[in-house]
């Protein structure tokens, strides 16, 4: 913890201002934060709100033109239908008697009644079974295509057998009421027979559109756009698309379903975009309004607020100011006695004049100079007491080299005797008393370690006849890990005295495997002896969690051999790592341990 704010103080700029200016930044950072928050979810509910608004507001508009539209077409179906049920009308069409004028002069009066039921509906045209053709000339509307699509209406009329044809805005360039227009076609059927002896389409201008839309688009200053199922132009204000195929426009792929809203840059510019089909005629009606437009409010509140806020802002810092200077006087003071006591100087002492934090930081600060000063003098003891024991540490050497001395000279001995057996135990054991008693450092390498458990097996092994064997997997990624010497062998010497039966003479096998998962390395010290009986197991097991030796002689044995290791470990790496032991009676025992791979042993093994 204390590494990892060591190299916060080093990053952050903060660590290194005055106890007064981080106080001033404190107490500006909580007026700010909480004002920039609240001015911030205010104009963001706002915003939010007027745009829920005018969404709601643009989708009931757009609802409100496709109904009014859906109700005009319904009311030209309505005019399309009324030659179903003229029986006068219906014999007029039929007669092969009167003259195709007469019959003209007599259909117009029944065509002007059709044409004054719906306003906007411009002209109505009738077609018999003879390509005869009648409609209303004194209005003037007349189609100069009419020849070219009155095959094609009278087949569409036909094929829809009684029911109305809905056709999509046409362009119709010579055409006196317009440019664009609308169309609704029926085939006319005998009422008794109901045979076709005609066909009648009703005209209605794209103006009757625009009366529709222009509301909208004088009060919202939006614009609007409306497309068939084929994504074909019906109607856009500029009225400079209509009749195109826009499928592949944005717009009309983003506006997916029935209904919704979204937002699109267009030109640079950002738009609401409101969409609403109609089940009758699978038109599509999109209204885009400028954003700009719908959050002109919320600009307006979010000036007011950065205006209220940086006013704020120039009160917190005077108040702040006056605050911190207030606060760390004291401090300072403080501060000063401290590189006074920091040069040598342990006679100062702090006035304490209140019973605040400042107050009691000054008590406690004279408070430790005088421990100080006690620690002092504990300390000349101390150092002397340690130079005794250091000479009392070098006179209990002598005795370990000497034996080591006299082992080297038994097996000297033994070789010029020609007792070859006998000189390498002696070696082992030297080198295992060597390793045991003169360790280089505090740590020694995993390799080395592993050579030391090698030998160790080969002194046991002339005792119980080659009974033992060890093996060691992979282990070249570790050999240069350090460790704590002699952690492995009480392991070892654990499975070789406590893991032969009785009973059964068979090999015991001791296997060393090792992991590494992120900074963790884990050692496996495993053996196929008796195992351990689980009664005895459990208090092992429980002794390792509380790690205290207990009383009870049985465990003495094989016990403290393990406590042992765990122990060094949690003192060495920390009580993070340390010891766990699973067995299995009559199939062997598992000890793991665990320790820390951290960077730097990785960058010694690969050094």
């Amino acid at each position: 913890m204390r590494t990892l704010y060591a190299r916060w103080k080093d990053y952050v700029l903060l660590a290194n201002m005055s106890m007064e200016k981080k106080l001033i930044v404190v107490f500006i950072f909580l007026i700010i934060l909480p004002i920039t928050l609240t001015g911030y979810i205010s104009y963001q509910n706002y915003s939010t709100s007027i745009k829920k608004n005018t969404s709601l507001y643009g989708s009931q508009l757009a609802d409100n033109i496709t109904k009014r539209l859906d109700d005009y077409i319904g009311d030209m179906e309505q005019i399309s239908q009324i030659p179903l049920y003229l029986t006068s009308f219906q014999q007029l069409l039929e007669d092969n008697v009167k003259t195709l004028t007469q019959k003209q002069v007599e259909m117009e009066s029944y065509i002007r009644i059709m044409n004054n039921i719906k306003r906007g509906t411009n002209s109505i045209y009738i077609f018999d079974n003879h390509n005869n053709k009648y409609y209303n000339i004194i209005t003037g509307g007349i189609r100069t295509d009419l020849d070219e699509r009155a095959d094609e209406w009278r087949r569409l009329a036909h094929d829809a057998q009684g029911r109305s044809v809905f056709l999509s805005t046409q362009q119709l360039a010579n055409w006196q009421s317009g440019k664009f227009a609308f169309t609704v076609l029926r085939d006319i059927r005998d009422f008794y027979t109901q045979e076709s002896i005609g066909t009648i389409a009703v005209d209605a201008n794209i103006s009757v559109i625009q009366n529709v839309v222009s509301d909208l688009e004088h009060a919202s200053g939006g614009k609007v756009l409306i497309v068939d199922a084929e994504s074909n132009v019906i109607y856009d204000t500029e009225q400079k698309r209509i009749t195109e195929k826009i499928d592949d426009d944005p717009l009309v792929q983003l506006a997916a379903g029935t209904s919704g809203d979204f937002i699109r840059k267009i030109d640079g510019v950002n738009y609401l975009c409101i969409y609403s089909q109609s089940l009758k005629t699978g038109w599509k009606t999109i209204i885009r309004i400028p954003l700009a437009l719908i959050m002109k409010d919320a600009v307006q509140t979010q000036n007011i607020t950065l205006l209220v806020t940086c006013i704020i802002m120039a009160f917190a810092l005077f108040i702040s100011i006056l605050i911190s200077y207030a606060l760390t006087k004291p401090m300072k003071r403080l501060m000063r006695l401290m590189k006074r006591a920091e040069l040598g100087d342990l006679d100062v002492s702090f006035q304490v004049q209140s019973q605040d934090e400042a107050g009691r930081l000054g008590f406690h600060f004279n408070s430790m100079l005088e421990r100080i000063k006690e620690l002092i003098q504990q300390v000349y003891v101390i150092e002397g007491r340690k130079k005794v024991a250091e000479l009392a540490a070098l006179q209990n050497q002598i005795n370990p080299h000497f034996l080591y001395n006299t082992l080297e000279t038994i097996r000297m001995t033994a070789e010029i005797n020609d007792d070859e057996e006998a000189a390498e135990m002696i070696a082992a054991l030297g080198k295992l008393f060597r390793y045991s008693i003169n360790p280089s450092k505090g740590t020694v390498s995993m390799q080395q370690e592993f050579e030391h458990l090698q030998i160790y097996i080969q002194i046991i092994n002339y005792r119980y006849h080659d009974k033992f064997k060890i093996t060691f997997d992979d282990g070249y990624a570790i050999r240069q890990y350090p460790i704590v010497p002699l952690l492995l062998q009480p392991i070892v010497e654990n499975a070789i005295v406590h893991g032969q039966s009785e009973e059964d003479d068979a090999p015991i096998h001791i296997e060393i495997t090792h992991e590494v998962k992120g900074h963790m390395l884990t050692l496996r010290i495993s053996d196929d002896g008796s195992g351990i009986p689980a009664d005895k197991l459990g208090r092992l097991q429980d002794r390792l969690r509380t790690g205290l030796h207990g009383e009870n002689e049985s465990l003495q044995s094989s016990g403290i051999g393990l406590l042992n290791v765990d122990e060094r470990i949690k003192l060495h790496y920390g009580p993070s790592y340390g010891l766990t032991l699973t067995s299995v009676w009559a199939e062997g025992t598992t000890v793991i341990l665990t320790l820390p791979y951290n960077l730097q042993d990785k960058g010694e093994r690969s050094a």
